[in-house]
């Protein structure tokens, strides 16, 4: 009996150490939806998000299949984050999470493709224009 009783509490130790606990709750959290330049989500892709001045992440893993990236940042409103994938894509840039988590900029705002493309296009042609000024040949 005593060998049973034995038995019954180390089988019971057994089965709490591999029990997982599950509790929910409702916070105010932040999202983050990352997508590349044609509008296509960033999916599946590794991210890590730092606390300012800190090396070592708050948060890492994976964005979800829309490209977005959900995190609790509590009264912190100073965040960086960290997005790249395989093949060179990413960011490395500052986010601000406004009180309550309703609301997230980047740091930093994009230019429009094509004001991008005409600025490219007028150093191109401003540097050929400068060849010319100063290479082309004196008259005799």
């Amino acid at each position: 009996m005593r060998a049973a009783i034995l038995l019954l509490a180390i089988f019971s130790a057994q089965v709490s150490a591999h029990e997982i606990k599950v509790e929910i709750s409702k916070q105010d959290a932040a999202v983050v939806r990352l997508s590349y330049a044609d509008g296509n989500p960033f999916t599946f892709e590794a991210y890590e998000i730092y606390q300012p001045g800190k090396d070592i992440p708050e948060q890492v893993g994976r964005t979800n299949a829309q490209g977005q990236i959900v995190f609790l940042p509590g009264a912190q409103t100073e965040w960086r984050i960290k997005a790249y994938s395989a093949d060179g894509h990413g960011i490395d840039q500052p986010l601000h999470v406004a009180p309550g988590g309703s609301a997230v900029s980047a740091g930093r705002s994009e230019m429009p493709r094509p004001l991008l493309l005409f600025a490219g296009l007028g150093i191109v042609f401003g540097i050929f224009g400068l060849i010319q000024l100063f290479f082309r040949r004196k008259p005799s």
